[in-house]
């Protein structure tokens, strides 16, 4: 069945709901990659820490749920599709694949304590593809600098990165993206300026209500339906 470009967003945790969806949806998500990793640790230099809480306005990231943990990829991988981010953090529990895209956060600049790189692993049998967007800091390219104020996640993609990720493998309007760690909603984002349908799902509270909030600005219709409890959780927010 031919879908539409509706938007679909659940607060709860996308390990229940797996087994309803269907296999020839694409997942295409940024998971916790199972390091621990504390984003409220400086890596360089205590001045930078400093400046950069200022310019963020100092939001206070809080840990990553389930980033405490190794993250296992195999449930995941019954769908047709498959794309995750921060893939080398968990590559040995994956399939060989030559379908590796490649984003360029650090173009010209020197390497400092932030990856030059980060990694997807897909599905797909296709070329290595790279894609180039400084994203150092507060040192970021795209409507998310910091002018903008535009970032909501401590782990938060671009969307312009995420949408040269969906053209890049070639999702098109009959498929359903959909994202089991939607953090702030950026996929969403880009899934509605492509006109693709989008399920996002996201067990931080918190992190949910602001991608309610950003694909309510994002689309400018209407309102979403708030789930006021289990029954109304699983059929989630829709636009």
């Amino acid at each position: 069945m031919k879908l539409t470009s509706a938007i679909t967003l659940i607060n709860d945790d996308c390990y229940m709901l797996l087994k309803s969806w269907p296999e020839d949806a694409v997942i295409m998500t940024d998971p916790p990659y199972g390091v621990g990793f504390n984003y409220g640790v400086n890596r360089s230099r205590k001045m930078g820490l400093v400046w950069g809480r200022k310019l963020e306005r100092n939001r206070g990231w809080r840990k990553i749920h389930g980033d405490e943990k190794p993250f296992n990829p195999q449930p995941f991988l019954r769908f047709k599709t498959v794309c995750l981010w921060g893939a080398n953090n968990f590559a040995s529990r994956l399939p060989d694949s030559r379908g590796w895209l490649v984003w360029d956060k650090a173009g010209d600049m020197a390497s400092c304590s932030f990856g030059d790189v980060e990694l997807a692993w897909t599905s797909i049998d296709m070329s290595t593809r790279i894609h180039h967007q400084i994203w150092r800091g507060v040192v970021r390219e795209g409507e998310e600098n910091v002018a903008n104020g535009n970032k909501f996640h401590p782990a938060q993609k671009p969307v312009a990165l995420l949408m040269w990720t969906l053209r890049t493998c070639g999702i098109t309007k009959d498929c359903l993206v959909i994202d089991p760690f939607m953090g702030s909603g950026s996929m969403g984002v880009a899934c509605h300026r492509l006109g693709l349908p989008y399920l996002g799902v996201e067990i931080d509270p918190e992190y949910y209500s602001i991608a309610v909030d950003r694909l309510k600005r994002e689309t400018s219709q209407g309102l979403f339906h708030m789930p006021e409890n289990l029954s109304d959780k699983a059929q989630g927010s829709h636009l």
